[in-house]
C-alpha cells in the first residue's frame, strides 16, 4: 500500500518525513490533535494557510494512502451562518464539504513462517472544510503575492538591496527561476523575493533574497532593454475525480488497451483480460484506442484492479467519436469500436478532461478507487466569531483525521503477525551511554528513552563499527556513538514498542470533554506538560499548543497517543455530548446559538449513507495523521541498490563484467547517500537513471567517445555542419565504425572549441574538457563550477581543472559529476512530481532542452520504472 502526506511544498515537491511537515504546523495556533475548542476531543489536525498557503490556490490537498472513496459532501457555494451581536448581524462563511476515504491495510508479510502472516488494519482518512464547488474558479483575492519567472539570467541576488551596508551578494538568479515576491522597497527598483524553483546562487528553495524587480514600475529591463521577468498566471485549480458524474478522458500515449469486465467487479480484483480481434492482416491483435481519442466513464464506478501485481484505476467506459478533427478510433482495426469496454483511466494513460459533479450539499455513497497523492480538494474557509460581541476570524483550512473502527487494532499494535521489514529503529532506552566521536573523548547519557530512524544514522568505524546518532533529550541537542554489535532494532510494524499508547476515557458516560482525572497517568503526566512547556499560566488550554509543541520530546510523545472516544461528527448539539456547551457559554446565548447551528451543519454520522457503510457507533481510535504516516512511509534513508539492478539499467551489460567496478562504485556512493543525495525513492531512481541511460548509453561510458561517421558528426555538431569538408575529413567512411585517437582529439576539439567556457580550437580545450562523469560534464567553465560546487558540497577540494581526467579514472567522482547536476538545478523537485510523460519531459528540459531525445528518454523511464520495475525494491 502507497502513503503520501496530505499536502506538498509550494513548488510541488513531498515533504522529506515527519518532522518537516512537524516544523511547519509550529505556525498552526489551533485544531491541534486532542484538544479543541472549549476543551472537548479534538480528533484530528488542522491545516491552515499558515502552514500551506499553497494549498489555497496551486497545490491541492492529496489523499494520504491508496484506498476508496466511500462517501463525500460538496457544498455548491459556502454556507453561512447569521451572529446576532450587539450592534450589528454578521454573516460568516464556511464550508462542510467532506471527503471519506476506507484504507485496507495489510503489512509485508513475514516470511519466517508458513502460512506467511501479516497484520491488517481497516482505516479511514476524512477531510473536512474542502473548498466549494463554486470556488474552483480564479479568486483575485486568494492569490496571496505576485509570482514571477525570470526571463533574464545573471541578475544578482543579495541580502538587500544593492548599496546598502553590509550587503552580501548570493549570487546570480538563473533564467526560468520562479519568485515569490515578499515586499516591494521603498526605492521602487527592489523586491524582496522567495525562491518557489529553480537557481539562485546561494540561496535553496523556500530563502528570501532582494534582486532588481521594477524600473518605472513595470520589470526591471535587461540590456536590450526587454523584460527581465514576466507574471506567472495562476493555472486553473486541479478538480478531484471521485465526485459523482460523467468524466471525459483523452487517449495519451502510445494508445489505450481494451478490455473485458472483471470478474468479480470489485477493488482488488484481477483485471479483465485485453479484447481481441483480428485485423485486416489476418493478425490476432489487441484492440487498442489510438492517441487523442476520447472516452467517457462513471467516477462513482471506477475500480482498482491488477494487472500483474500493479493496481490501476480503471472503469467502464464508452467511446465518444471525433466530431472535427483527426480520425479516432481503433489503432490497427476497421472494426468499430465495442460499445463498451473497461479500461485504464489514469495518467500516463489518460488525461481527465474534466468533471462536472451532479450532486451538492448532501451526503453521497461511493465506492470509487483512489490513489495516494490523488487529488482531494483545497482548503475552504472558515469565518469564525473574534469574540463574543461578533467581528469575524478568517482561515482557510482543512481538517484531516485518521481513524479506525478496527477490533484487530490491538493486534496491528503489537505486530501479532512479527513482521521484521521495513523501517528500522534504533531503541536507546533511558540512560544509554554513548560513546563520544573523536577527538572528543568520554561519554554522553540520553535520560529519556529515544528512537531513532535507522536511516538517519551514520556508520563509524574505528575499526568496530558505531552507529552516530543525534537525539534531542531534556531539551538539548546530544550527539554519540552507540556501538553496532548488540544495538536493539524495532521495526516500523511494532507500533507498541515504538511508544504509540492508546488513551481511553475510563469514564463511559463521557460527555465529549477532555477530562485529564478520568485519564490513565501517564497521559495525565503529558497533559499537565503542556501547560510546563506552554505559556506557564498555571491552566491548560489550547494556547499552550502552540508552544508546547516546539519541545520535540514532548511533540514525540503527544503525536503518538492514539484517543479512543465518540466522534466530533455524530452528536447533534442538542444531545448530551454538547450539554456542557450551555454552561461554558450561558452568559453569551447569542454565540451558543451560533455555535449549535454550525455543530448541527457538520455532522454526518447519522446520515443513512455513512451508517449503510458499517463504521459503527462513532467511538472511534484516532490517530494522529502525521505521525501514522511517518511512521507508515518508507524511511528515506539507505537504499540498496546492486549492480544487477544496474545492469538493467545498462542493458548493453547484462551479459559481461567489463563494468563491474564503475557499477559497483555507483551502487555504493548511492546507497550511502542517497537522502544527501535526493536519489532515495524508486520514482526518484528511476527518473535519474532514464536521463543518465541516454547521456552515456548502454554500456554506461563515463568518458565521451567520438566515433562518429560523417552524417553523425555533421547531424550532432553545428561546426561540421558548417564545416562538411573537416567531417569528411575526421568522420569514418561508410560502415567501418574506426576513427583514430588522433581524429577523436580533432573532433573535439572543433566541437567544442570557444564553447563552454573552451578556448578556441589550438587551445586543445574542447579534448581536455570532453564528457564526462555519469552526466558527460562537459566543458571548462562547467569543469570549474562542479569544482566549486564540490569544495562547498563534499568539503573537499579537488582540481578538476587542472586534473579533468580523474572525472573518468576515479570513480567516486564520476558518480559525484552526475549527482551535482541533479543537486544543483534541484532536479528531484520535478522528478517527486510523477510518472507520466509530462514530469519525464520536465526533467529532460531541465538535462538537455534542446535535444531531439525526449521519446527515447520517455521509453527509458518507462522501462525502468514501469514494466522492468527495475528500483521497486531498493
Amino acid at each position: 500500500m502507497n502513503f503520501q502526506y496530505p499536502f506538498r511544498k509550494a513548488d510541488g515537491s513531498q515533504f522529506k518525513d515527519a518532522e518537516e511537515i512537524f516544523k511547519a504546523l509550529e505556525s498552526e495556533s489551533s485544531g491541534n490533535f486532542l484538544l479543541g475548542n472549549h476543551g472537548f476531543w479534538h480528533g484530528g489536525i488542522h491545516i491552515t494557510h499558515k502552514t500551506a498557503p499553497q494549498c489555497v490556490r496551486d497545490e491541492p490537498i492529496r489523499c494520504i494512502g491508496d484506498g476508496v472513496v466511500v462517501a463525500y459532501r460538496l457544498n455548491e457555494d459556502y454556507l453561512k451562518t447569521e451572529f446576532e451581536g450587539s450592534s450589528t448581524t454578521e454573516e460568516l462563511k464556511y464550508s462542510n464539504s467532506f471527503c471519506l476515504i476506507k484504507h485496507d491495510y495489510k503489512s509485508p508479510p513475514n516470511k519466517e513462517v508458513v502460512p506467511n502472516t501479516s497484520n491488517e488494519l481497516v482505516f479511514y482518512s476524512l477531510y473536512m472544510h474542502l473548498l466549494p464547488y463554486q470556488r474552483y474558479a480564479d479568486e483575485p483575492e486568494q492569490t496571496g503575492h505576485q509570482k514571477i519567472k525570470m526571463i533574464a539570467s545573471g541578475f544578482k541576488a543579495r541580502s538587500d538591496v544593492a548599496g546598502a551596508t553590509g550587503c552580501i551578494e548570493y549570487g546570480s538568479i538563473s533564467a526560468g527561476t520562479q519568485i515569490e515576491i515578499l515586499e516591494e522597497h521603498s526605492d521602487h527598483i527592489h523586491a524582496k523575493g522567495k525562491l518557489i524553483k529553480g537557481t539562485v546562487g546561494g540561496r535553496t528553495p523556500g530563502q528570501d533574497f532582494w534582486f532588481a524587480y521594477k524600473q518605472n514600475g513595470v520589470a526591471y529591463p535587461r540590456g536590450d532593454g526587454s523584460a527581465s521577468w514576466k507574471a506567472i498566471t495562476a493555472p486553473e485549480r486541479k478538480k478531484p475525480d471521485y465526485w459523482k458524474g460523467k468524466v471525459r478522458a483523452i487517449v495519451t500515449g502510445s494508445g489505450l488497451t481494451l478490455r473485458v469486465a472483471p470478474s468479480p467487479q470489485s477493488n482488488g480484483a484481477l483485471a479483465g483480460a485485453a479484447m481481441r480481434q483480428v485485423n485486416s492482416l489476418g493478425q490476432n491483435e489487441d484492440l487498442v484506442l489510438c492517441t487523442n481519442s476520447v472516452i467517457e466513464f462513471d467516477s462513482g464506478k471506477v475500480f482498482s484492479l491488477k494487472i500483474g501485481s500493479k493496481s490501476y484505476k480503471m472503469a467502464e467506459c464508452c467511446f465518444v467519436p471525433s466530431t472535427s478533427g483527426t480520425a479516432t478510433g481503433l489503432k490497427s482495426h476497421s472494426t468499430p469500436v465495442p460499445a463498451t469496454f473497461w479500461a485504464c483511466v489514469e495518467k500516463p494513460y489518460v488525461q481527465l478532461l474534466g468533471l462536472i459533479p451532479t450532486e451538492f450539499d448532501k451526503v453521497v455513497a461511493m465506492d470509487t478507487a483512489i490513489k495516494a497523492g490523488d487529488v482531494i480538494g483545497f482548503l475552504g474557509l472558515n469565518e469564525t466569531l473574534a469574540g463574543p460581541d461578533g467581528g469575524v476570524s478568517r482561515s482557510y483550512q482543512v481538517h484531516v483525521e485518521i481513524f479506525s473502527a478496527d477490533p484487530r487494532i490491538e493486534d496491528f499494535l503489537k505486530n501479532k503477525a512479527a513482521v521484521k521489514q521495513g523501517k528500522q529503529y534504533l531503541h536507546l532506552p533511558a540512560n544509554t551511554t554513548l560513546k563520544s566521536k573523536p577527538p572528543l573523548t568520554g561519554v554522553v547519557t540520553i535520560s529519556n528513552e529515544t528512537f531513532v530512524e535507522l536511516g538517519k544514522t551514520v556508520i563509524y568505524k574505528d575499526p568496530e563499527e558505531w552507529y552516530e546518532v543525534t537525539v534531542v533529550d531534556e531539551s538539548e541537542s546530544k550527539s554519540g556513538l552507540l556501538k553496532k554489535e548488540g544495538a536493539e532494532l524495532i521495526a516500523q510494524h511494532d507500533w507498541e514498542k515504538l511508544g504509540f499508547r492508546v488513551v481511553k476515557e475510563s469514564n463511559s458516560n463521557s460527555d465529549g470533554f477532555l477530562d485529564p482525572d478520568d485519564m490513565p497517568e501517564f497521559f495525565q503526566t503529558l497533559y499537565n506538560d503542556l501547560d510546563r512547556f506552554g505559556n506557564r499560566d498555571q491552566k491548560v488550554s489550547p494556547e499552550d499548543f502552540p508552544i508546547a509543541l516546539k519541545n520535540i520530546e514532548f511533540r514525540d510523545h503527544w503525536s503518538k497517543l492514539i484517543a479512543y472516544h465518540p466522534t466530533e461528527w455524530k452528536s447533534k448539539s442538542d444531545s448530551s455530548k454538547w450539554a456542557r456547551l450551555d454552561t461554558l457559554l450561558e452568559n453569551y446565548p447569542s454565540v451558543l446559538n451560533h455555535e449549535k447551528e454550525r455543530i448541527d451543519s457538520l455532522i454526518f454520522w447519522d446520515d443513512s449513507v455513512i451508517q449503510s457503510k458499517g463504521l459503527g457507533d462513532g467511538v472511534l481510535w484516532h490517530f494522529h495523521p502525521i505521525a501514522f504516516l511517518g511512521n507508515q512511509i518508507g524511511s528515506r534513508g539507505k537504499i540498496k541498490i546492486t549492480v544487477e539492478m544496474l545492469k538493467r539499467v545498462f542493458e548493453g551489460l547484462k551479459n559481461t563484467s567489463e563494468q563491474d567496478v564503475l557499477l559497483a562504485e555507483v551502487a555504493i556512493q548511492l546507497n550511502e547517500n542517497c537522502e544527501r543525495y535526493k536519489l532515495d525513492t524508486p520514482l526518484r531512481l528511476s527518473h535519474f537513471f532514464a536521463q543518465v541511460r541516454q547521456e552515456i548509453g548502454s554500456k554506461c561510458a563515463v568518458v565521451e567517445d567520438f566515433t562518429y561517421g560523417v552524417p553523425g558528426l555533421k547531424g550532432t555538431f553545428k561546426y561540421f555542419r558548417d564545416h562538411p569538408d573537416e567531417a569528411t575529413l575526421y568522420g569514418y567512411p561508410g560502415s567501418n565504425k574506426y576513427v583514430s585517437h588522433e581524429n577523436q582529439i580533432a573532433i573535439a576539439n572543433r566541437a567544442y572549441g570557444g564553447k563552454l567556457g573552451n578556448g578556441n580550437i589550438s587551445s586543445g580545450e574542447g579534448w581536455k574538457y570532453r564528457g564526462r562523469g555519469l552526466k558527460h560534464l562537459t566543458g571548462k567553465a562547467n569543469y570549474q563550477a562542479f569544482k566549486d560546487y564540490h569544495k562547498t558540497f563534499w568539503d573537499e577540494e579537488v582540481d578538476f581543472v587542472g586534473q579533468p581526467d580523474i572525472l573518468h579514472t576515479q570513480f567516486k567522482y564520476s558518480v559525484r559529476s552526475g549527482v551535482y547536476f541533479w543537486l544543483k538545478n534541484n532536479i528531484f523537485v520535478e522528478a517527486d512530481k510523477g510518472d507520466a510523460d509530462e514530469n519525464v519531459d520536465a526533467v529532460t528540459r531541465i538535462i538537455n532542452r534542446d535535444t531531439d531525445s525526449y521519446d527515447e528518454r520517455r521509453k527509458h523511464f518507462q522501462r525502468i520504472y514501469k514494466n522492468e520495475k527495475i528500483f521497486e525494491t531498493v
